[in-house]
C-alpha cells in the first residue's frame, strides 16, 4: 500500500506541478524522511541531480529550483538551492 501510495504522490506533483519525475520521486522521499525523523542519505544531501534536490526541497520542506523544474542541469554557483519566495509548493497532509 505504501508504494502505491508513493507513486501516486509522485505522479500527482508530476501532473499538477509540472515537475520532472525524479524531482517528484525525491521530493516525497525527503518528505517521508523528515516525517519519520529519519537521517537523510548522504547522496541525497551533496547530489546535484534532480532526485537529489527534490529530496532535499521534501525533507527541508522547500521548494524546488529552476534548474530542477526546467529540466537543466544545476548551476554549481550553490544558488540553486536557496528558496524562491512567493510560490506553493505542496503542504504535508
Amino acid at each position: 500500500m505504501a508504494v502505491f501510495a508513493f507513486k501516486e504522490k509522485s505522479q500527482l506533483l508530476v501532473e499538477q506541478y509540472g515537475w520532472p519525475l525524479p524531482c517528484a520521486k525525491g521530493y516525497v522521499d525527503g518528505e517521508t524522511f523528515r516525517k519519520r525523523r529519519k537521517e537523510p542519505p548522504m547522496h541525497a544531501m551533496v547530489g546535484i541531480d534532480d532526485y537529489s534536490e527534490g529530496f532535499r526541497a521534501g525533507y527541508f520542506h522547500r521548494p524546488i529550483s529552476e534548474q530542477a523544474l526546467a529540466g537543466k542541469p544545476s548551476a554549481q554557483s550553490g544558488l540553486e538551492f536557496l528558496p524562491r519566495f512567493g510560490e506553493g509548493f505542496p503542504q504535508d497532509s
